[in-house]
């Protein structure tokens, strides 16, 4: 087993020359490197370069993961490894966020990507979500395991629903899509349980469900710098309760990378050691 990657390997050169070699022949490296061109087209092309771009490029990050998936199962014509029921939460989050964000501006970024490029990203995260809940339950669905996918996902949508409708920001100033958005962000933050719980269940973790996971907990990240430095926006100090929405806000996102943070700990040590992910839950090699 290769060690870890150390700040003496930059001063070999051939050391460092074998590792970037190495690291280039990983799925992961061409996963995260494809996603990274991608991103900087998207940037020069339809962003004005506003701090509030972060919000676009977390969805598209979350998109890109969804099509990563769904491009794999396609491909092996297999849903192996794939939470249905974490699927079928997120298509409920990208509909109802859609329901918050195209009739209305109040969650739209300032960036000029904001305008419409941030909603059909929303729109295609919607319909990806959609394709692989077809793949699992009819396509594909001689290959999907449900004995390992027993999470009872509809208690964490009833929990998101109810705290949405007593904390959710106004900036939509209309009741429904305001309610709408903050249940799709409450569900967002615990729906990865179900494909975590999967793994352990399994015993195992797949490759292309392992990126997903990490991409998701990547456009969390984002999402979590943006509105942690604009929070405000979503509080109204002249309201008892909405006075917290915005550090509630917050909270609730921070709670989906910390329910991750095991696992993207070990994500990266895999990536690190030129370990296959698929190894991820391998406690000797990671």
């Amino acid at each position: 087993m290769d060690k870890d990657f150390s700040m003496e390997d930059l001063k070999d050169p051939e050391r460092l020359k074998f590792l970037l070699m190495k690291y280039a022949k990983t799925e992961a490296f061409k996963v995260w490197g494809g996603f990274f061109l991608v991103s900087l087209t998207v940037f020069m092309l339809f962003s004005s370069g506003d701090f509030s771009f972060l919000l676009t490029l977390s969805s598209l990050v979350s998109v890109f993961s969804f099509l990563m998936v769904a491009l794999k199962i396609e491909a092996g014509r297999s849903c192996k490894g794939v939470s249905l029921r974490m699927m079928e939460c997120y298509l409920a989050i990208f509909f109802f966020r859609l329901c918050a964000i195209v009739p209305f501006e109040g969650y739209l970024p300032f960036d000029k990507s904001g305008d419409w490029f941030y909603q059909t990203c929303e729109a295609l995260g919607f319909c990806l979500a959609g394709t692989m809940v077809y793949f699992c339950r009819f396509r594909y669905a001689a290959t999907y395991d449900p004995s390992t996918d027993n999470f009872q996902h509809h208690w964490l949508a009833l929990g998101a629903a109810g705290l949405s409708l007593i904390f959710h920001p106004n900036l939509n100033n209309f009741l429904p899509s305001d309610i709408s958005w903050a249940f799709a962000l409450y569900l967002e933050s615990v729906a990865v349980l179900c494909q975590l719980f999967m793994f352990m269940k399994e015993g195992q973790a797949a490759p292309h469900t392992s990126h997903f996971l990490a991409a998701q907990a990547l456009a969390k990240i984002m999402s979590f710098i943006f509105w942690a430095s604009s929070f405000n926006e979503l509080s109204n100090p002249n309201h008892t309760i909405k006075a917290f929405v915005g550090n509630w806000v917050v909270c609730t996102q921070l709670v989906q990378l910390l329910v991750m943070g095991d696992f993207i700990y070990h994500y990266i040590r895999c990536i690190r050691q030129g370990i296959p992910v698929s190894q991820l839950l391998c406690s000797d090699n990671v």
